[in-house]
């Protein structure tokens, strides 16, 4: 049986052959690089994590604890991190992935607007995001958690520095964040301590000296790193999969539109073109002729466009099937023309009235174009129907 990952690859693959004959575009380079990363991504089987959150919410300290080293820089004052950085971690034995860890600037920071775009950027496109909390939620960060939401990737909620709590006023901060969100599920909500508080520590020597010295605990962050390696174990495949389809989808959609726009003047000059020969073709066919003749100039102008812009057959098909409409509204159109030129007395006036209206009809199709394209490539390589079975599976968290 195929597996998600191995679809991926293979709708990727597709989509990578297509667009290296236009390898040399300059204005496709942006894209192409993505396209390529994307690509590598997927081959070395490199699962992102991303943390995410506001500012002096310890989001450097919990990677720096799940790696088990600090090896990201913490600070006491707000917007340490400044760019996005990311580690490899190796969260144990049986995993059969590279975790990238990628630490993220805070949202909330003074004429950080640009960082903050980033860090969003990242969250984009990480397959697992870790919110990170340090008291019950602000507005900002409900609001940013809704709008994460709308991403649908998984998410865990992280609320960080719960030794400063006691154990009441910590049950009562997840209770209330709960009611917040009551479609986060009780599995996503964990609590860790990833740069615990110094304590004194009272220390007796041997010669009868008593010292007392700071030290700082361990980090509390098992919780967080069990249900990681869960996802890891269960989930990894299938998330890394969904979002490699989504992120290609996005970067299709963008490759169209530009392709679109490089070849925007000549579709406009064919649409014309064809839009006049069909008016001429159909005014001088003679009656029942020219609606047979009125369908199959649509099917002509539809193939130019796209052998012109490189469509795909499975795009094309998703074409026909969006037109279909506008193609039978063109065809009432022409007969309701044809039987009301009849009814005035037919000749050229009959000719002309349904030469008009059969190349308005086509011209008007070329302006739905630019809209559908976007639709329509959802089906070029197989991307859509692979989307949909893999949204559609057991194998996905519900979640997601």
């Amino acid at each position: 049986m195929t597996t998600p990952l191995a679809q991926a690859e293979t709708v990727l693959q597709r989509c990578w052959d297509h667009w290296q004959a236009l390898a040399s575009r300059p204005d496709l380079q942006p894209e192409l690089k993505a396209l390529s990363a994307l690509r590598k991504q997927l081959t070395a089987r490199l699962f992102s994590i991303a943390a995410f959150g506001l500012v002096n919410r310890g989001k450097s300290a919990v990677l720096n604890a799940l790696a088990g080293e600090a090896r990201l820089e913490v600070g006491p004052l707000n917007g340490v991190t400044q760019k996005p950085q990311s580690l490899l971690w190796q969260p144990g034995p049986g995993i059969p992935w590279q975790v990238r860890l990628i630490d993220t600037p805070g949202l909330n920071e003074i004429n950080g607007e640009a960082r903050e775009q980033l860090a969003w950027e990242v969250a984009r496109a990480a397959d697992l995001i870790l919110f990170v909390i340090a008291t019950d939620l602000t507005q900002l960060e409900y609001q940013a958690l809704l709008e994460l939401r709308t991403l649908h990737k998984p998410l865990l909620l992280v609320l960080n520095k719960c030794d400063l709590y006691s154990e009441a006023e910590l049950q009562a901060i997840c209770e209330q964040i709960s009611r917040h969100l009551d479609w986060l599920s009780p599995q996503a909500l964990l609590t860790v301590a990833a740069c615990p508080k110094p304590q004194k520590v009272r220390t007796h020597w041997p010669d009868g000296r008593i010292t007392l010295e700071w030290e700082r605990p361990a980090p509390q962050i098992e919780a967080l790193r069990g249900r990681i390696v869960e996802i890891l174990q269960t989930e990894a495949e299938s998330l890394l999969a969904l979002n490699g389809l989504k992120r290609l989808e996005r970067l299709q959609a963008q490759l169209w539109q530009k392709q679109w726009q490089y070849h925007a003047r000549y579709l406009e000059q064919w649409s014309t073109a064809c839009a006049l020969g069909k008016g001429v073709a159909v005014g001088l066919a003679p009656l029942g002729l020219d609606l047979l003749l009125a369908p199959l100039l649509d099917g002509l102008w539809l193939l130019g466009l796209g052998r012109r812009l490189r469509l795909p057959w499975r795009a094309l098909r998703r074409a026909i099937g969006d037109l279909w409409r506008p193609l039978l509204f063109n065809g009432l159109l022409l007969l309701l023309a044809e039987g009301l030129g009849s009814w005035l007395g037919g000749g050229w006036g009959n000719s002309l009235l349904a030469g008009v209206v059969a190349g308005v009809g086509l011209y008007r199709l070329g302006s739905l174009g630019p809209p559908l394209l976007t639709r329509w490539v959802g089906e070029a390589f197989g991307l859509g129907a692979v989307l949909r079975d893999l949204i559609g599976s057991k194998e996905l968290p519900a979640k997601v």
